[in-house]
């Protein structure tokens, strides 16, 4: 096992109703982006899954009110972002006879955790018929379409040239795709 320091960790941003907005309207990261000057491979968390539906967003929230970006930036970068209207604050703590604020983290494995928990979320809302991405096992990579459901499980066809299988898939690992 590695050291724990050099796991990554996740300062937490509490977001105003400005921002919390932009999260549903899918526009939260790229903003977010924009003012840290960070490109799209810096980890970012926004913990809702929209769905597109017959032209319908339909917002699936984990937790309301919040986002999560990787530490390692300057601190002056997430407190600046204080002065965003879609950021209501930065989780800070303060130390020292000058109680100067340092930013508050959480673990990757709490963040883990709360991924996970989302597509556990996500998967439950997969209608039948539905185009999917495989996100994980032996399929995985390939997309198909669902013909049955259980509690746990999808049972996707998935048809390529030489291959016309139905696959007992668990839903985590299904993607809607959309329409």
């Amino acid at each position: 096992m590695g050291d724990l320091r050099d796991e990554r960790s996740w300062v937490a941003v509490e977001l105003t109703r400005a921002g919390e907005l932009q999260a549903v309207e899918g526009t939260l990261e790229h903003q977010l982006r924009r003012d840290l000057g960070v490109d799209e491979s810096y980890p970012i968390f926004v913990p809702i899954a929209l769905f597109r539906r017959n032209g319908k967003v339909t917002p699936i929230h984990l937790m309301e009110g919040y986002v999560f970006i990787a530490s390692g930036l300057d601190e002056v970068l997430y407190f600046g972002l204080e002065k965003r209207p879609y950021v209501n604050s930065v989780m800070s703590t303060r130390q020292g006879k000058n109680q100067f604020r340092y930013v508050s983290v959480i673990s990757d494995a709490q963040v883990r955790a709360m991924k996970e928990k989302l597509r556990e979320m996500v998967s439950q809302e997969i209608p039948l018929n539905a185009i999917v991405d495989i996100r994980g096992g032996t399929y995985g990579g390939l997309e198909g379409r669902v013909i049955g459901l259980d509690d746990k499980s999808g049972f996707v066809r998935i048809t390529l040239r030489s291959l016309d299988v139905v696959a007992t898939i668990p839903r985590i690992f299904l993607e809607d795709q959309g329409e």
